[in-house]
């Protein structure tokens, strides 16, 4: 089984990262947009509204956030200048969401400036593994900053730890000086997304990075990362991976099942609807054996297409009804489990009066519906 990260422009000339981890697409990424996930800005704050305790906040070339003031105690006042960091894109009608709470990455470590404590990865899982690491790091809990240790760190030295932790501290130091420095709206910190999830999937999934763009080839080895240029002339890298059949799925509403039943998935402005389907799905003698082998293929399905599709907000999924309790506990339990490797945040909240399963799914990155469209 192979990791592999195939960047490719050949859809519209939108670059985007096919992510296929043990030879199966995990998740596709758009590489073309300028996302200001991560930048940090000297912002300027337009308006406070205290009933929303909220503060709208510009920033950059005539761009606009939003800035929750929950649980923050020093309010910031109209007119004054911030430190801001981007930490969700401008989707749609809604502007970009800003927080207070920077973060800075390393290879193995993320520095939580205004946070505090020392973190160990969920996927570290081995608790005498999470206790022996938390109690070497506990050094660089001082108060001022938070620090979370990433799974790969888990077999890196603690001097390389304590080494990059530094270097992380020094940088913002470093953004902290221009932020004194500089006028409103300037860019003190510029996140590359590309860099970063290129030595993110290097250090996660020991993968390979394949691309068929020179220009990215370039700079994925100006910028020290090891990636493969492909020039193979008798077949295309698109071809060769099946990219785009792997992208006209990820966009068509109708996804079939192995069993012969399929999901009917919608996304509408409000929320997303998944059906689940018995399409053409053999009964056999026990029904509700049957219904319950169908929604179990489907839960992984649909945990695998909110990756792939990056389908973010309110998600209702209206799997084949089961009579039995145990048997809905048994779906829910278990779709808890698949979105658990998912690269966002995603919640299970269960099932309403009506049957329906409700999932919530974090926000960061535009959808790929929205990035290529329907093909």
């Amino acid at each position: 089984m192979d990791n592999r990260l195939i960047i490719s422009d050949f859809y519209n000339n939108i670059l985007l990262g096919f992510y296929f981890i043990n030879d199966e697409l995990y998740r596709i990424q758009n590489f073309s947009d300028n996302s200001l996930i991560g930048n940090i800005y000297c912002g300027y704050v337009k308006d406070v509204v205290k009933n929303i305790d909220a503060a709208f906040v510009e920033f950059g070339d005539n761009l606009k956030g939003f800035l929750s003031l929950k649980n923050i105690e020093k309010k910031p006042k109209s007119g004054g200048k911030i430190l801001v960091q981007v930490a969700g894109d401008k989707i749609k009608t809604k502007d970009y969401a800003l927080t207070l709470k920077l973060n800075l990455s390393s290879d193995n470590l993320v520095m939580v400036v205004g946070g505090s404590g020392i973190s160990i990865s969920r996927k570290i899982t081995d608790n005498d593994t999470r206790n022996r690491l938390k109690s070497s790091l506990s050094s660089l809990d001082t108060g001022e900053y938070g620090f979370i240790l990433r799974t790969s760190g888990a077999d890196c030295s603690m001097e390389d730890i304590l080494a990059q932790a530094d270097l992380l501290k020094k940088q913002y130091e470093d953004i902290l000086r221009k932020f004194n420095f500089s006028t409103s709206k300037a860019l003190l910190f510029e996140n590359n997304k590309i860099v970063n999830a290129c030595n993110e999937f290097i250090n996660k999934y020991s993968g390979e990075i394949k691309t068929d763009n020179e220009n990215v080839y370039k700079f994925l080895t100006n910028s020290r990362i090891s990636a493969t240029y492909f020039t193979d002339t008798s077949i295309s890298l698109c071809n060769k991976y099946a990219l785009g059949k792997h992208l006209k799925n990820a966009l068509s509403k109708k996804v079939w099942l192995k069993s012969g039943a399929y999901l009917v998935i919608e996304v509408t402005e409000a929320l997303t609807v998944i059906d689940v389907n018995t399409g053409k799905a053999e009964f056999h003698n026990n029904k509700e054996k049957t219904f319950e082998k169908i929604n179990l293929e489907a839960a992984l399905e649909i945990s695998k297409q909110l990756r792939i599709r990056n389908i973010s907000g309110i998600i209702i999924v209206d799997f084949i009804n089961m009579s039995k309790k145990e048997s809905c506990q048994n779906l829910e339990d278990i779709l808890k489990s698949y979105v658990d490797c998912d690269y966002v945040k995603c919640n299970i909240w269960g099932m309403t009066h009506l049957g329906l399963m409700e999932i919530s799914r974090q926000k960061k990155e535009k959808p790929l519906k929205e990035i290529v469209g329907d093909k």
